[in-house]
């Protein structure tokens, strides 16, 4: 994992990451995303948005109230992903990316104006 982190030069944006060794179930339980939750310090749910490519992500997103947004690289169908409650769709996540100051993800900058 380090060394996917140092080529994709992003060691700076991860606060805290889980393996399968902190999961007792796989997804669609939620045990992943619960386990990360807590390395993260517990955020709302209302703070945190999962990116996934299966409707296994979005069944164990949904059993914790967290937002998702869905991926069609993973061979899950759109109308699945948007069943499921994906609050938007990307096709991968080179075109999330490209998308990026439109999406979801997007973080407010700390000087933009706020009415």
């Amino acid at each position: 994992m380090k060394s996917y982190k140092k080529i994709a030069r992003i060691d700076d944006l991860i606060e805290a990451e889980t393996s399968a060794n902190d999961a007792e179930r796989s997804k669609p339980y939620p045990d992943i995303f619960a386990a990360a939750l807590q390395k993260a310090g517990n955020p709302l749910p209302s703070e945190v948005i999962v990116v996934g490519d299966t409707s296994y992500d979005t069944e164990a997103a949904a059993k914790l109230e967290l937002q998702m947004i869905g991926l069609l690289c993973g061979g899950t169908a759109e109308r699945e992903l948007r069943g499921a409650g994906c609050i938007e769709i990307y096709r991968d996540p080179a075109d999330l990316l490209a998308h990026y100051s439109e999406s979801p993800l997007k973080v407010p900058s700390r000087h933009a104006k706020r009415a």
